[in-house]
C-alpha cells in the first residue's frame, strides 16, 4: 500500500461510524482482465444511491519490486471515459483499453476509481450529512498469451525481525498469486490470521505480512492461492 492509499485509509478509520455508511456505488467485475487477443475489457459502474455520483478513473502500472505495492505512471492501459457521472438508479459502461501491441507475459495494473466531491449547493448551506468520497482500487491483469500459461511459483518462510514474526512469500513464477484466508494450524486447532483478501504477490516480487506473536513450534500456515488451498509453511 503506497503512502496515498495509507492516508486515505487512515482518514476513513478516523471518521465517526455514521459516516462510514456503505457506498452507493457498485462496481463489477472486481477482477477485470484483458485476455489474449483482446484490446479492451468492460467495467460497469452502478449508482444505487439517491444522488448523482461522479467518478474519475485512472490506470497505473503495479509494481512490487521494493516489497510494497506501488503505482507507476503508464500509458499502455487507459479508461474510457476517464470521468463518468452516473445518475441515481443508472449504470455506466467503462471500457479499459489496451493501446498498442500486447506486452509479453502477464502485466499487472491498478485501476483507481475516485468518487469526486459534489458541487456545493447554490445557497451555500452546509449539509448536515457528512459526505465521504470513496476510493476503489481494482487489480487489472493483461495477457499476450493464454492466461493459464501464467502461473505463480511460491517460496515462503517465516522471518523474525526486531522481535516480530513475518510471513515472507516470494513468487518466482510468471503469474500473480492472490492470497486469501490466511490461517494458523497448531496443536490440532485452526485459527484465522487474516480473513478475506491477504494480498497479491506479483511475478518476481517478495512480499511479507505480520504474524501473531503466539506462533508456536510445529505450526502450519495455510492460505488460498488463486482459489486453491495451499500449505505455505509446514512444521515451522
Amino acid at each position: 500500500m503506497n503512502s496515498l492509499s495509507r492516508a486515505v485509509l487512515a482518514a476513513l478509520l478516523l471518521l465517526p461510524a455514521p459516516a462510514l455508511a456503505q457506498s452507493a456505488v457498485v462496481i463489477w467485475p472486481v477482477d477485470p482482465r484483458i485476455e489474449q487477443g483482446e484490446q479492451a475489457t468492460a467495467i460497469w459502474l452502478e449508482n444505487k444511491g439517491a444522488d448523482p455520483v461522479t467518478l474519475q478513473l485512472r490506470s497505473f502500472g503495479w509494481d512490487q519490486s521494493s516489497g510494497t505495492d506501488a503505482h507507476v505512471d503508464q500509458s499502455a492501459i487507459v479508461a474510457s471515459p476517464p470521468i463518468a457521472t452516473v445518475a441515481p438508479g443508472e449504470r455506466q459502461l467503462v471500457r479499459v483499453i489496451r493501446r498498442g501491441p500486447a506486452a509479453s507475459g502477464e502485466r499487472a495494473y491498478r485501476l483507481i476509481i475516485d468518487e469526486l466531491p459534489r458541487p456545493r449547493s447554490e445557497t451555500g448551506a452546509v449539509s448536515a450529512r457528512l459526505d465521504v468520497q470513496m476510493r476503489y482500487s481494482l487489480p487489472l491483469f493483461a495477457y499476450d498469451a493464454a492466461r493459464d500459461t501464467a502461473k505463480p511459483a511460491l517460496d515462503s518462510r517465516v522471518m523474525i525481525e526486531d522481535g516480530k514474526r513475518w510471513l515472507v512469500v516470494r513468487n518466482t513464477g510468471n503469474g500473480h498469486a492472490r492470497l486469501t484466508d490466511l490461517t494458523l494450524e497448531q496443536r490440532g486447532a485452526v485459527s484465522p490470521v487474516q480473513s478475506g483478501l491477504v494480498g497479491y504477490v506479483l511475478p518476481g516480487a517478495t512480499m511479507r505480512w505480520a504474524l501473531p506473536d503466539t506462533l508456536a513450534p510445529a505450526s502450519v500456515l495455510r492460505a488460498g492461492v488463486n482459489g486453491h488451498s495451499v500449505v505455505l509453511t509446514p512444521a515451522i
